[in-house]
């Protein structure tokens, strides 16, 4: 359960931060395919490749909680991107 926990914060905020970087907000259906090949990824690595009981549950709350921040400075990023285009 932690593991799939851990997974899911990890793709969480390794997608959000891909769609701040490339700027995919404009082409969302990239997203969940982002999304859905980065989950497994984690998951596996985190199995094979973490020793058990290195990452606790408080690594899904961390990616959790630092992918709201990215979800904001996109939100403000998209507005002012549609500000500039009025203006122009």
């Amino acid at each position: 359960m932690v593991g799939f926990a851990n997974g899911f914060g990890i793709a969480l905020l390794l997608t959000a931060t891909f769609a701040l970087r490339f700027r995919y907000w404009d082409n969302p259906q990239v997203l969940p395919v982002y999304f859905a090949t980065s989950f497994p990824i984690a998951i596996v690595a985190g199995h094979f490749f973490v020793p058990e009981r290195a990452m606790g549950i408080e690594v899904a709350l961390v990616c959790i909680v630092l992918t709201v921040p990215i979800l904001g400075v996109i939100e403000f990023f998209r507005r002012r991107e549609r500000e500039m285009d009025e203006g122009e």
